[in-house]
């Protein structure tokens, strides 16, 4: 019999964790509507917001192991706060100042805000819904309960973040009508809430025993860069076709994230400044994806080879859905068109992630979707710099989006055929040999739902090397701009701070233990999106 103070205990952290979980993403889907047209108004030209928003997806890539240590060292709960704190800083920025400087640095302090907290909030709720360890049979029963309200707490906390990201979308569109500034300052003081409520209800059973930081940062530091070495090095050496799906994915979400970053800009136009229209589209286009990822999970349980058929389908719809929304001058046209695209690289996700779990051993899984990650970060960044480069004004959509459209089709063309369910087509080749790797500490595999995106439930989700947790990144006005959480999910990045999140299965996310210390938060779905619908 589960004792009535253990009961008490899910309960409250059950609490604790959809309340941080909904104000979180709240504080975030406040800016998906007015954070690029804001750093417009400040004077930024087009250049230059894509090139901030390639910064965002490079410091989330490359601050994910250092402050993913630092997180280990310091404790999920000062973690999580410390990531509201900086966020908090980083969006107020904005509403103080005037200048492009000190709005550039705002969103990128919130960037990397976001990476201190990417999976740690979920690996808290999950530890403190198990047993704990040595507790006897009484533990044993409640530890088993615990796992099978695993699913409950993740359904819950999808539909708290579906609740955050749609109230939170339409009161910043709702705030930018007064003053595009407006819903900076309204994010600050929720991510300043939002922290003080992580120290106050981030309690429970002491974690494992965290080594100083003064002794134990340089050494974790260097064994965490040196496991993802090492899983670089097994990933290029080996399985070909999982190199090409890390290689396609990232193409993915560059194509994904490069009419992201515009559509603010170009829809403004088209809907005669009306910023409610905006949040709307937002709203709908990640509300939509919840039953469209029931039915296609339903449909991949009967088929093994539906999962092929969603990704190329979704793929080659929403090339062809981007195209008319760039070509078609009819609003109303328009905007259904760019909503299915939006809707259609959440629909191809959770396949693309499952395949390439699935031929990753679980020996290596942390070190090679941490790389993985980081590729996404890379190729985004770097390709939405070279885009930059090429478009003339922010709202033309004549060169961008028809060469993101053909990008996209031809990516999901590439993962559709890499993407055989194991069983059902070519395996994944001889298991590589195991060969030791860092212990890492914490649980071992969180798989964080990020809106929208769920891979078999995920949309950030997968690990990522020891001491650093996938990040919900939240990249200024891309549509899927960031390493993941988010995006929301799934994800998809928004200003300064996710998801992509990166993107979670309709609504919940599978965890299970493992060793002590960090979150392992798979692939990062990009930061969650401030802009993107």
């Amino acid at each position: 019999m589960i004792s009535r103070s253990s009961q008490d205990h899910v309960r409250r952290v059950r609490r604790g964790y959809l309340l941080v979980s909904g104000l979180d993403y709240f504080a975030d889907m406040l800016l998906t509507v007015t954070s690029v047209l804001l750093l417009q108004s400040l004077g930024m030209g087009s250049g230059a917001v894509f090139a901030l928003i390639a910064a965002v997806w490079i410091v989330e890539g490359v601050s994910e192991i250092p402050t993913g240590v630092l997180a280990d060292l310091l404790g999920r709960r000062v973690s999580v706060a410390i990531s509201f704190v900086l966020r908090a800083a980083g969006y107020s920025a904005l509403f103080f100042s005037g200048s492009v400087y000190v709005a550039a640095a705002g969103v990128l302090l919130a960037a990397l805000g976001g990476t201190f907290a990417s999976g740690a909030l979920e690996a808290w709720a999950v530890d403190e819904t198990r047993s704990e360890p040595g507790a006897g049979a009484a533990g044993a029963e409640a530890g088993a309960e615990g796992s099978r309200g695993l699913d409950r707490l993740f359904a819950q906390g999808k539909i708290a973040e579906n609740a955050g990201l749609v109230l939170g979308t339409l009161t910043g569109a709702a705030l930018g009508t007064l003053d595009l500034a407006l819903p900076q300052i309204v994010a600050g003081v929720s991510c300043a809430l939002a922290a003080v409520l992580s120290l106050r209800l981030m309690t429970g059973r002491p974690g494992p025993e965290r080594p100083a930081a003064r002794d134990g940062f340089a050494p974790r530091l260097r064994e965490s860069f040196g496991e993802v070495m090492t899983g670089t090095r097994l990933t290029l050496r080996g399985d070909k076709v999982l190199i090409a799906l890390i290689v396609a994915t990232a193409l993915l979400w560059l194509f994904r994230g490069i009419p992201g970053v515009q559509w603010t800009v170009v829809y403004e136009g088209l809907v005669g400044g009306d910023l409610l229209v905006l949040g709307a589209m937002r709203s709908v286009g990640s509300l939509l994806e919840i039953p469209l990822l029931g039915w296609t999970m339903s449909l991949q349980r009967r088929r093994a080879a539906a999962r092929r058929s969603v990704i190329v389908t979704a793929s080659t719809v929403g090339a062809l859905a981007l195209v008319c929304a760039a070509t078609v001058r009819e609003p109303a046209v328009s905007i259904v068109c760019y909503v299915c695209f939006s809707t259609a690289f959440g629909l191809c996700m959770p396949g693309v992630r499952a395949a390439m779990n699935e031929r990753i051993d679980s020996g290596h899984r942390a070190t090679v979707l941490s790389v993985a990650s980081l590729f996404n970060s890379l190729f985004t960044g770097g390709g939405l710099i070279l885009t930059g480069l090429a478009v003339g004004e922010l709202g033309s959509t004549a060169v961008a989006w028809p060469l993101a459209a053909a990008g996209f089709g031809v990516a999901g063309l590439w993962v559709g055929s890499l993407a055989v369910r194991e069983g059902a087509g070519p395996t994944a080749g001889p298991p590589r040999p195991p060969t030791p790797t860092p212990t890492k500490a914490g649980p071992a595999a969180v798989e964080v739902t990020a809106v929208g995106v769920t891979a078999a439930g995920s949309t950030t989700a997968g690990p990522t090397a020891a001491g650093s947790r996938a990040t919900r990144s939240t990249a200024v006005g891309s549509g899927t701009v960031g390493p993941a959480t988010a995006g929301p999910t799934t994800t998809e990045p928004t200003t300064a701070g996710t998801t992509t999140a990166g993107s979670t299965a309709a609504g919940s996310t599978a965890a299970e233990p493992g060793t002590a210390g960090s979150t392992t938060a798979g692939p990062a779905t990009g930061p969650q999106e401030v802009s993107a619908p």
